[in-house]
């Protein structure tokens, strides 16, 4: 799948399906990127640990692969109650703990990106459907713009540590 693009929807799906599909799809990547949005499904019977580890497996696994990748926030939903929003926060804090320690790394050694992107405060309650679990058309808009975002400012990131990469290996030689 070298160099390919594509868009999958998972809806209705829980993390360990989605983890385990963008693992397959990193597989047979042997470059590019990829974006992990979802997991909220299940997410009161996984539990904080079991999600966060599914989707961490999927960052690990483009990191051996050379793959950049981000992973959204899981996003609130206006249906859901207490105890869900509770989990979602720790969920949500701890993949970007854990993502900030990869992309630090990472940028240190001028190797792929990681980034978490936290969809917090642009996702909000009118961006649902009336079943305040899925997005409305605006809700999907705003989402895929923040992607576009990412996409085009960590493709000029990595251009550019791409350059100071070989630059430094000049300097070694």
């Amino acid at each position: 799948m070298t160099g390919s693009s594509g868009c999958t929807r998972l809806r209705g799906k829980g993390v360990k399906e989605i983890s385990e599909y963008a693992e397959k799809v990193i597989d047979d990547m042997d470059e590019g990127m990829v974006i992990v949005q979802g997991g909220g499904n299940g997410l009161l019977e996984n539990g904080n640990e079991a999600t966060v580890n599914a989707i961490m497996k999927v960052v690990e696994r483009a990191q051996k692969k050379n793959v950049r990748v981000a992973v959204t926030s899981l996003l609130r939903r206006p249906a859901c109650n207490e105890e869900y929003e509770r989990l979602l926060k720790e969920v949500n804090i701890d993949l970007h703990e854990k993502i900030h320690v990869m992309k630090a790394e990472s940028v240190r050694k001028h190797e792929v990106g990681f980034s978490f992107l936290d969809m917090g405060d642009l996702i909000q309650a009118g961006c649902f459907l009336r079943d305040g679990a899925h997005l409305s058309q605006e809700g999907q808009t705003k989402l895929c713009q923040r992607f576009i975002h990412w996409i085009r400012a960590t493709h000029v990131l990595m251009e550019d540590r791409m350059d100071r990469k070989k630059v430094d290996e000049k300097k070694s030689r």
